[in-house]
């Protein structure tokens, strides 16, 4: 500002300034304020250089020169105790001098008028935008707001899925997630229910049968017929303690996800472990169990595996007659990565019909193979679910010999490596 003034100062001066005498300064009108800020302040000089004589002057500037050695250019100087902000311009032949000044007090002034000015527009505007944010926000997000107050207004078990209509593009995928996750809670809830109904009728049946020989063994009329009531008491406490067992069994599998407990496990060891289980009751009724098995690794939970082998032989065993064979065989199939743990239950008793094999694994489901009272229909339905748990896969079909039924299950193997183990029992 102040090098621009002296130059539109030094072009404007007419080239015989010099030659000009002292001459009277005008004056304002007495009522005539002065319009303030740093231009108030503002001094100019115009100085003769060979003679050193004042020329020009304005009121604001000092009597004496403001620039006492006529350098041109800009300089911090000190005029009455006052620090001053001044440049000095001078004419292409050096015989005058403009000299413009401004006190930095002035300048500093300004300074802060402008700061306040851009403080308080830049505050407003931040005010101003974050209410438009805000409005914005909150009318963009009605929708969700609307979808939250009826989430917080429905029933506990009310799995309805959520309106995806007017919805903002941003929630959509969050929406529709959440519906499919909703549709999926809703059918395992409904199949928690068909469980339940089922477990309670399943329940219900032998109940009425166990009071139904008590009632009878109470009034038994001689040794012969309390001991026929007693057998088929024992009969029926043992359906329903199975009934409960695989009850619970199957509520555990369904609760724990195997992969939350899964740690590397020899299946071949644990059909050893199941197979000594029922030794006992196999050599009872005059059956037989072979185990003929190699090292076979798999990464899951052994208590799962461990129901899963269990409710395969005691499938087998239940549903044969007296001489029944049953052969449990483990094998490691393949290299690498994609090689596969082996399981195959088969025996050679009275078969299931071809009809039913698709059937055998839907849980309460009981085939007609004239061993239909003997079980529950829940063993081979928990198999299925602890091999979908395991990723594997799972087929039925004929038994040993052409005769009775197979069950071969596929499970990712763990590790490579075999160690033979062939036993009967």
């Amino acid at each position: 500002m102040l090098r621009n003034i002296a130059e539109q100062m030094l072009q404007s001066l007419p080239t015989d300034i010099m030659s000009a005498g002292q001459q009277q300064r005008f004056e304002l009108d007495g009522g005539t304020t002065l319009s303030g800020g740093k231009f108030e302040m503002l001094g100019f000089q115009v100085w003769e250089l060979a003679t050193g004589r004042q020329l020009l002057s304005s009121r604001p500037a000092p009597a004496h020169t403001m620039v006492p050695d006529f350098v041109d250019g800009f300089a911090d100087v000190i005029i009455a105790g006052t620090p001053w902000r001044v440049f000095a311009l001078s004419d292409d032949h050096a015989l005058v001098q403009v000299q413009t000044g401004v006190p930095q007090s002035a300048l500093r002034a300004a300074q802060l008028l402008w700061l306040k000015a851009s403080l308080i527009t830049a505050l407003s505007l931040l005010i101003g935008i974050g209410i438009a944010i805000w409005l914005v926000i909150h009318w963009s997000l009605r929708p969700v707001q609307r979808v939250s107050e009826s989430l917080a207004r429905r029933t506990t078990l009310d799995l309805t899925p959520l309106p995806e209509r007017g919805l903002p593009d941003e929630f959509m995928p969050l929406v529709c997630a959440f519906n499919q996750l909703m549709g999926r809670l809703d059918q395992a809830l409904q199949h928690e229910r068909e469980f339940l109904g089922e477990a309670a009728h399943e329940l219900r049946t032998p109940l009425a049968a166990l009071l139904a020989q008590a009632q009878v063994l109470q009034h038994a009329g001689n040794r012969d017929e309390a001991r026929e009531a007693l057998d088929h008491l024992i009969v029926g406490i043992e359906r329903t303690s199975r009934l409960a067992q695989q009850l619970l069994d199957s509520a555990r599998v369904d609760a724990y996800g195997a992969s939350s407990r899964a740690g590397n496990v020899d299946l071949a060891l644990v059909v050893s472990m199941v197979a000594d289980e029922f030794e006992l009751l196999a050599q009872r009724d005059g059956r037989l169990i072979e185990v003929a098995g190699e090292h076979a690794p798999v990464h899951g939970d052994i208590d799962d595996l461990g129901i899963m082998v269990r409710n395969l032989l005691d499938n087998a065993l239940r549903h044969g007659d007296s001489g029944t064979r049953v052969r449990l065989e483990t094998r490691l199939e393949g290299a690498g990565p994609m090689s596969m743990a082996t399981l195959i239950v088969a025996d050679d008793g009275s078969g299931i019909p071809d009809g039913d094999r698709e059937r055998v694994f839907e849980r309460f489901y009981r085939a007609e193979n004239g061993h239909r009272r003997s079980g529950v229909g829940m063993g081979l339905s928990l198999v299925e679910r602890v091999v979908a748990s395991h990723k594997g896969h799972l087929r039925c079909g004929i038994g040993l010999d052409g005769r009775g039924f197979g069950v071969e299950i596929r499970l990712p193997a763990a590790i490579a490596g075999r160690s033979q183990i062939n036993h009967q029992r």
